[in-house]
């Protein structure tokens, strides 16, 4: 390499990388200026911070390639940052794209918010000078006292200015013409359909529009702090996110919540923690399937706006009248300078993982921005985490069975059921709100995961044209592919947003060892050094966990949480053949062994609590999975510890991982738009490198030592300038696997991560040879290979049993009409049939695409 291009890049790399100013003039957590410091009031810690971070400082003066440490790779991009508590460093994760949102990243965040610490929002101490109400009867005072009494539109007015909308009555009209076929305006079948969907938009708004009241906010208020304390141990926010939420909430412009859904007391939640921090509440879209009676009452004056899950009545067949309403009614909350919430994924996840986004009403946001109702809009990504989820299981919906419908008294059961039991924690998280107006601005298209396809650089910022669109949501008349693509972006980017700042809890932790490390048991001892070492791993990739305390205190809470049906303790006499005796401390105490239920349909709910940790490591499970695919048959053979010389090439490795995550793709969002699946990857390879799990040959070149000069490449190669581009076009490096023992357990831990998406997408892939012969009913189908994968299990040929899950099942279908291998479409009855596409009605094409599924199961 020219000694003059790798100076030229450790200049770039002092000018931008930790410790130095960059671009919005936010400094990192390496360097923060003492006169900053005091100005926010965070000079001792953040004093106390630099002295602890153990990174070099780089100055101008500094020699090259001297200072370059082994680990280096690990300090390729800003460190999140951290912050000092009586139990350590602890990250604060959230913050604002900097391609994206770079502007939003600097006016919304102060260095003093990371130091606000959590406030259990069930809390309310005592006050001393605050009267005797305050004094004897603190929740009391609290609900009376907090928040502020904001004026919401009447309903009424709403639905006036709804039902004159342009868009409903263009849509009356259309439906009214399709009815009568055509008729024309003055003739009475014409008028009479108009009258008869006229009708049909009142009866929707009114079943539809939320009508918030202050009074009954506060009453619920005290409700709630009261029936939350009995069944829960604390509620968790961190006071600094929500000082950047309400820094957003000054800027007189409407803030979409965006949450990821896992129970029906998200909704609450949301509402109450906003309302106690004077934040006007926002209108909440919820399911139909909770518009049951009483409880209706109470939500819609909570903010909720009931939506139908489906919204079109006939197979085939929109229903422009209810899309045009719902389109309007939203629009018209935007227009009135009110805050709104919605499910970015729509319903509740029933694996505990994070959906692919749903765009519609997100279009709906969007829309309204670009037609001007809006100046602007901030989007917050939020995350709440359960230690137990309230709902019970989703273990009858992933075994195939039909999930049951809310009623009344269902709901009320369930309020008493949970009412007698303990629920442990919750945790919400808010991610730094960023602007609409300015991610549109810069708005970059969604990556393309296809291993057929290269993964492009993400272009330039798009310039978008509004569609013709009069009267329904994303998905049904936005005929501008790039808008549809930028709306899916937008999803994907606050998913992403949402996932980095979601926090694990003591159960997500404990249950991901039992199912990756230990599911065939293991001792406690084992298991709380374990809970150790993978605490430590979260918060060094920047997430935070949400416990403290002594690490055995933890583990035996979150088993006791987890409950006997998912998890067993068992004294060693009773069970010597489950874990070796060895495993076990030497001090001659009992150590019992703690182990996991991995049978239907319990395994499901363990897989729940498993999946939030999931993201943690899923790029470094991607890259495990690829390298044993690479290596195919000389790992299956390995011995422990047998020395033998296993080679691979990045080249190869990479290509593998990109096949995987286009297989995955329906499971995981990767990536934001802004993002590079191949950087993605690279820095995945490298941290195995780092890790020494791949040991990376020693490659010559002219001057310099090797490692060193592709490690400046690869830094290189994160930079977005067109001058460093020369660099990516590196030589194929190579890597000998590690055949240690400890090095192979680690691969394998994390090829286990992904280990039962991959079993199910295999699965899913053999049983399409049923339909080789004729095409079936898609409902006829899934039963089949539902009914198939669990036989499997029960006669112990599955290697992970929650390989079977529904949810993995269907998700693989979609999978396999993205990549043109299933069709589906209605017979004359309208029943909806799947069949094979060509070329793959053969065996010998669905073999080969079996086979490209198989290579990553090994």
């Amino acid at each position: 390499m020219d000694m003059q291009k790798l100076e030229a890049v450790y200049r770039k790399w002092e000018a931008g990388g930790p410790g130095k100013q960059v671009s919005g003039g936010e400094r990192t957590s390496h360097d923060t200026n003492d006169k900053d410091a005091k100005k926010w009031g965070g000079g001792r810690f953040d004093r106390r911070r630099r002295r602890s971070s153990g990174g070099r400082q780089f100055g101008s003066q500094t020699a090259l390639l001297d200072c370059v440490p082994e680990n280096f790779g690990n300090y390729k991009v800003s460190p999140p940052p951290m912050y000092a508590t009586a139990e350590g460093k602890r990250p604060f994760p959230g913050r604002c794209c900097t391609k994206c949102s770079s502007t939003s990243r600097e006016m919304l965040y102060s260095p003093s918010f990371p130091g606000m610490g959590f406030r259990n929002i069930l809390m309310f101490p005592p006050g001393r000078r605050s009267g005797y109400i305050a004094k004897y009867f603190p929740h009391f005072k609290a609900a009376i006292s907090e928040g502020y009494n904001y004026e919401y539109p009447p309903p009424r007015h709403t639905a006036e200015k709804v039902l004159n909308h342009k868009r409903v009555q263009t849509a009356i009209h259309k439906c009214a013409m399709s009815d009568t076929e055509g008729s024309h305006h003055e003739e009475p079948d014409y008028q009479r359909a108009c009258k008869r969907q006229k009708s049909r938009a009142v009866a929707m708004l009114l079943d539809m529009a939320a009508n918030i009241s202050n009074t009954l906010l506060r009453v619920v208020g005290f409700v709630l702090i009261k029936m939350l304390s009995v069944f829960l141990m604390g509620v968790q926010v961190h006071q600094g996110q929500l000082e950047m939420v309400r820094q957003a909430t000054l800027q007189d412009i409407p803030v979409i919540v965006l949450p990821m859904h896992r129970s029906h007391l998200d909704y609450i939640l949301m509402s109450f923690i906003l309302h106690i921090y004077g934040i006007r509440v926002p209108y909440v879209a919820a399911g139909d399937n909770l518009n049951i009676p009483v409880f209706s009452w109470f939500m819609r004056r909570l903010g909720a706006f009931y939506i139908k899950r489906k919204m079109d009545r006939d197979v085939g067949k929109k229903d422009w009248v209810y899309r045009a309403t719902l389109h309007s009614y939203m629009e018209d909350i935007l227009r009135s300078n009110q805050n709104m919430e919605f499910f970015i994924e729509g319903g509740r996840s029933r694996s505990g993982k994070a959906l692919v986004p749903k765009g519609g009403l997100l279009s709906v946001v969007v829309d309204a921005y670009m037609d001007g109702v809006i100046q602007d809009a901030y989007l917050v990504p939020v995350s709440v985490s359960y230690e137990k989820i309230l709902e019970g299981d989703f273990n009858r919906e992933q075994m195939g069975l039909p999930k049951q419908k809310e009623n009344f008294f269902k709901a009320i059961q369930g309020i008493l059921h949970v009412l007698k039991s303990n629920y442990g924690h919750v945790r919400v998280d808010f991610a730094q709100p960023f602007s609409l107006k300015e991610y549109m601005e810069k708005a970059h298209m969604p990556a393309v995961p296809s291993s057929d396809l290269p993964v492009v650089r993400p272009q330039s910022p798009i310039t978008l044209k509004k569609s013709a669109s009069d009267h329904s949501l994303y998905g049904a008349d936005i005929v501008i592919e790039d808008q549809r693509q930028l709306i899916k972006g937008l999803g994907d980017h606050v998913i992403c947003d949402a996932v980095n700042v979601n926090t694990v809890m003591s159960t997500n932790l404990v249950a991901f060892l039992l199912l990756t490390k230990h599911r065939n048991g293991v001792h406690f001892s084992k298991l709380v050094k374990d809970a150790d070492w993978l605490k430590g791993e979260i918060i060094s990739r920047g997430r935070d966990v949400g416990f403290t305390g002594k690490t055995e205190d933890v583990v035996k809470h979150a088993i006791k949480l987890l409950g006997k049906t998912l998890v067993s303790v068992q004294r060693p006499d009773l069970c010597p053949d489950v874990v070796p005796q060895t495993d076990g401390p030497k001090d001659g105490k009992r150590d019992d062994i703690v182990i996991p239920n991995t049978q239907l349909p319990g395994v499901f709910e363990l897989s729940y609590y498993a999946n939030t940790v999931t993201s943690v490591f899923l790029m470094e499970s991607v890259l495990a999975s690829s390298v044993t695919a690479v290596c195919n048959q000389n790992m299956l053979t390995l011995k422990a510890n047998e020395h033998r010389d296993i080679m691979v090439s990045r080249e190869k490795v990479t290509e593998r991982a990109k096949e995987l995550c286009d297989l995955l793709q329906y499971e995981f969002t990767f990536i934001p738009p802004c993002g590079h699946l191949s950087t993605l990857i690279s820095d995945a390879l490298d941290q195995l490198s780092l890790r020494d799990i791949l040991l990376q040959e020693q490659v010559q070149t002219t001057q310099y030592g090797g490692r060193d000069a592709l490690w400046a490449k690869r830094v290189a190669a994160s930079w977005e300038d067109e001058d460093m581009m020369e660099y990516r076009e590196t030589q194929d490096e190579q890597f000998q696997v590690n055949t240690k023992s400890e090095s192979l357990e680690y691969l394998y831990f994390l090829q286990s991560v992904l280990g039962p998406y991959v079993e199910g997408y295999w699965l899913s892939a053999c049983n399409l040879v049923r339909l080789l012969d004729q095409d079936g009913p898609e409902s006829d189908f899934a039963d089949q290979v539902n009914t198939y994968a669990k036989d499997r299990v029960a006669k112990g040929l599955a290697l992970y049993a929650e390989s079977c899950a529904m949810d993995t099942l269907r998700n693989s279908w979609k999978l396999f009409g993205h990549w043109k291998v299933l069709d589906t479409y209605h017979d004359a009855e309208k029943v909806k049939m799947v069949q094979l596409r060509e070329p793959y009605r053969t065996e010998a094409s669905l073999g080969t695409l079996i086979d490209r599924i198989e290579a990553f199961r090994t």
